[in-house]
């Protein structure tokens, strides 16, 4: 009774919360755009990048600089390992030795500094769903694959199974995982239906008013959550393999048409949080040590190295000029959205070079006529230089230059045709990232795109200003 009184005051918090931010009305499309996507980057930030105050002491971690003969300043409590970070000699001490520099950590900060943001993301991107359901749309609307019913799953299936072949995993025995497992898979049920039947949103093919969030993409999510807990530490492909499963999963509801891009990103959260949940009361009720967390190490021990990337990004697309296919009637532009892969090889920690294939949507609307508009829809195929400049042990900033091709699609309507054209694109922009975990970072970017005009009517290029995030595994880390 408890637990589902707690549940229902979360969906119902929540409903609030996403009732407040969708009545927001802004004066001026861009300013929406832009502020939500700094509100997005500020959580994010704040989450994931900068350490934060451990709720409990006990939890915290705290290093001091000794001089080379190993000495410490005193009051001297305790003795432990002495262990090298940059050029200089740290000792790791306990809590009751006086030091100045402190590293907090904790449990709640473990379990949220994922999820909590990703959810967040959800809430805010409620007020662009449209501009990516356009996106589908436009590229496959007619796409339907049930693959995604057992995509969700397989993760697990390979956890069982890796676990039946005896390979040594996190938990000792099969109680001890199957107990996590089962508190992670309460926790997401109860918060995803608390939350489903409270908020009422109806999903984009109009079938139901439970689409936020994605129950799929939740299951997707805690179960390659699980794998990559349990045998994560085996290999850095696990994991990779797991999450690229799960982002499947949730791509595939949106392909199908059953979920908005918002229900996506808050079922992710929502996943990898019941997860992190379950395993720590299963490491209560078994009275397990708490394991040497990776987020501590990587933020205490993170040395930069091969800066390589493979990712996956979402974008909007701010026009700073407007689109005009015909010399009949005058158009306004509006914001689209992209989406896409993103990846580079760096010879050094300096410069690499690399790519990225995106497709794009942008919304135009006829002046003075009511009711009326559509996309101009394209692909882009781009190449050039990357660089990569560390700020911080585990933030970077990384300029790039990319050139390519980009190719629009054929338009056809009452009151003109454009066929489809071929030409060259040009890409500047900067990101900020940083690691999450020694192999997986969070980069927010900034673009100008200089793209071909779309028809020889087009008496200009065609410029927008790109606001995204992407989400990426890098292939060489510190261990």
């Amino acid at each position: 009774m408890y637990f589902g009184n707690i549940l229902r005051i979360i969906g119902s918090l929540t409903t609030i919360i996403i009732r407040k931010e969708r009545s927001i009305v802004f004066l001026h499309f861009v300013s929406a755009d832009v502020l939500s996507k700094l509100i997005c980057i500020a959580i994010v930030g704040g989450m994931s990048i900068i350490p934060v105050s451990a709720t409990d002491e006990t939890d915290s971690v705290k290093i001091v600089s000794v001089s080379d003969d190993g000495s410490l300043p005193k009051p001297i409590i305790s003795d432990s390992c002495i262990s090298n970070v940059g050029n200089k000699k740290h000792r790791h001490v306990s809590i009751n030795d006086s030091l100045i520099i402190k590293y907090p950590y904790s449990r709640l900060i473990e379990c949220t500094h994922i999820g909590v943001p990703l959810i967040v993301g959800g809430i805010i991107e409620m007020e662009h769903n449209k501009k990516f359901r356009e996106l589908r749309n436009s590229f496959i609307p007619k796409f339907h694959n049930e693959i995604d019913n057992f995509t969700q799953y397989l993760p697990a299936g390979v956890m069982f199974g890796m676990k039946a072949f005896d390979v040594p995993s996190r938990s000792k025995n099969w109680g001890e995982m199957l107990t996590a497992d089962a508190f992670s898979a309460i926790i997401m049920a109860g918060l995803v239906n608390s939350i489903k039947y409270t908020a009422k949103l109806r999903r984009p093919d109009g079938s139901s008013n439970n689409s936020f969030p994605s129950g799929h993409t939740a299951t997707a999510f805690m179960t390659a959550h699980m794998l990559n807990v349990e045998y994560g530490h085996l290999s850095p492909w696990i994991g990779m393999g797991a999450y690229a499963t799960a982002s499947a999963t949730g791509l595939m509801r949106m392909a199908n048409n059953r979920h908005w891009m918002s229900d996506i990103l808050a079922g992710a959260g929502i996943g990898i949080i019941s997860t992190e949940f379950g395993y720590w009361l299963s490491d209560i009720i078994f009275n397990r040590d708490k394991v040497k967390t990776e987020i501590i190490d990587h933020w205490l021990n993170y040395e930069p190295s091969d800066p390589s990337f493979l990712g996956f990004y979402a974008s909007f697309q701010i026009p700073l000029t407007k689109y005009k296919p015909t010399l009949g009637p005058a158009f306004s532009t509006s914001t689209g959205s992209s989406t896409g892969l993103e990846g580079a090889w760096y010879w050094n920690n300096l410069l690499g070079v690399g790519g990225r294939l995106s497709v794009s949507s942008v919304y135009y609307s006829y002046e003075n006529v009511e009711n009326n508009g559509e996309t101009f829809d394209m692909s882009m195929l781009q190449t050039g230089i990357y660089s990569n400049i560390n700020i911080f042990k585990h933030m970077y900033i990384n300029p790039k230059v990319l050139a390519g091709v980009n190719y629009y699609n054929k338009i056809s309507n009452d009151y003109f045709t454009c066929p489809a054209k071929l030409g060259a694109c040009l890409t500047t922009g900067v990101s900020i990232g940083a690691m999450v975990c020694s192999y997986f970072d969070v980069n927010f970017f900034g673009g100008w795109n200089v793209l071909s005009p779309h028809s020889q009517n087009q008496d200009q290029v065609i410029q927008t200003i790109e606001l995204g995030a992407r989400f990426a595994y890098r292939f060489a880390h510190e261990e």
